[in-house]
């Protein structure tokens, strides 16, 4: 089989294949605007909702800051979190100890915050957290904590992590 030819005139070749990149992206730019033009669109730049909350970035954080948002966290686990009998059985009470589980925790809580306490949720954020990022988190931490080797928590009462949680707080606001 003979080797191809190479045309005669690359630059109308390559005219043409920027012609049509330069088609596709107007097409594209057509249908983003489209998409942030959406009345239920959470891409809507004339939105007057809040933007929706923000993770936490627990490096470039201050030590009191820390022990605060620790609370916060530990807080809601209580409240929320370990409503969930799964959650009770995969989050040890040596959490705060595990900066990668605080990292996980830290996202759940941000989800959860964006499907039931944002302004501009939908149902389908709610979905989301329900079936995305609450089970695949919880058995993150599963494994995380799995050599920790506590035991088995009974599906009982909520737990409290308070009395874990308070020196770890504490630690914090002294550095």
């Amino acid at each position: 089989m003979p080797a191809p030819t190479p045309p005669d005139d690359t630059g109308a070749e390559q005219a043409a294949i920027i012609a049509d990149l330069a088609l596709e992206v107007e097409h594209l730019a057509h249908t983003v605007a489209g998409l942030t033009a959406a009345p239920t669109g959470r891409l809507s730049a004339s939105s007057d909702l809040p933007p929706p909350p923000h993770p936490w970035c627990w490096p470039r954080m201050p030590h009191t800051k820390k022990a605060d948002r620790l609370g916060e966290l530990g807080d809601w686990m209580t409240q929320v979190l370990f409503t969930w009998p799964s959650a009770q059985r995969a989050v040890l009470p040596c959490w705060p100890r595990h900066w990668d589980v605080v990292e996980e925790l830290s996202m759940l809580y941000c989800c959860w915050r964006t499907a039931y306490l944002w302004e501009g949720a939908t149902a389908g954020d709610t979905a989301e957290y329900l079936d995305r990022w609450l089970p695949n988190a919880i058995a993150r931490i599963e494994v995380r904590l799995r050599p920790c080797g506590q035991g088995h928590h009974p599906d009982g009462k909520r737990r409290d992590d308070t009395a874990t949680l308070t020196p770890v707080q504490d630690e914090l606001r002294w550095l």
